[in-house]
C-alpha cells in the first residue's frame, strides 16, 4: 500500500512539474506578445507626437498667414513663440540672442506667447518686439509690388558664457 501511494505521490509530482513547465512556456511567450504590443503601442504615439507637432507648426503658419493677408507683418504680444518663427526665418536667431530659446537654459515653449515669456522671464517686451519687428524692415519689394519680402538680417552676435 505504501508503495503505490508513493507512486501515485511521484505521478502527481511529476504533473505538476510539468504544468509549472509548460506555464512557465506560456507566461514567457505572453510576455514576449506584450513586449511586442508595448513597442507598437510606443512607436505609434511617437507618430502621434510628430504629427500634432506638424499640425501645430501648419496652424500657426496658416493663422500668421490669414493675419496678415494684405496687410503689413508685424510680431504682436499676443503671437506664440511658434508663430514668430513662422513668419521669418531668422527669427529662432533673434529669439536666442534675447536668450528665448536656443539652449537648454532659456529654452522657451512654442506655444507660449511673447508676452508670457517676457514676463516670466523679466525681458523688456517692447525690445524683444522691436527687434523681432526689425526683422520685417529689411525687406524688397515683391514683384507685383505687393507686399515686402523678408530678407536675411545681421542678427546681434552672441557671447557665450561657458
Amino acid at each position: 500500500m505504501g508503495t503505490v501511494v508513493a507512486w501515485i505521490a511521484l505521478l502527481v509530482g511529476g504533473a505538476a512539474l510539468f504544468l509549472v513547465w509548460k506555464l512557465g512556456l506560456d507566461l514567457a511567450q505572453a510576455t514576449r506578445r506584450l513586449d511586442r504590443y508595448n513597442r507598437s503601442l510606443y512607436e505609434a504615439g511617437d507618430q502621434i507626437r510628430k504629427l500634432e507637432e506638424q499640425l501645430a507648426q501648419t496652424t500657426a503658419i496658416l493663422r500668421v498667414e490669414m493675419a496678415h493677408q494684405g496687410s503689413p507683418v508685424t510680431v504682436r504680444p499676443e503671437m506664440t513663440v511658434r508663430a514668430v518663427t513662422a513668419l521669418h526665418p531668422q527669427a529662432e536667431q533673434v529669439l536666442a540672442s534675447l536668450h528665448i530659446g536656443g539652449c537648454s537654459s532659456c529654452a522657451a515653449n512654442p506655444d507660449e506667447t511673447l508676452a508670457q515669456i517676457c514676463a516670466d522671464n523679466g525681458l523688456d517686451l517692447s525690445k524683444v518686439m522691436g527687434n523681432l519687428n526689425s526683422l520685417f524692415q529689411a525687406g524688397l519689394p515683391s514683384a507685383n509690388g505687393g507686399s515686402r519680402v523678408p530678407q536675411p538680417v545681421k542678427v546681434p552676435n552672441i557671447e557665450l558664457i561657458l
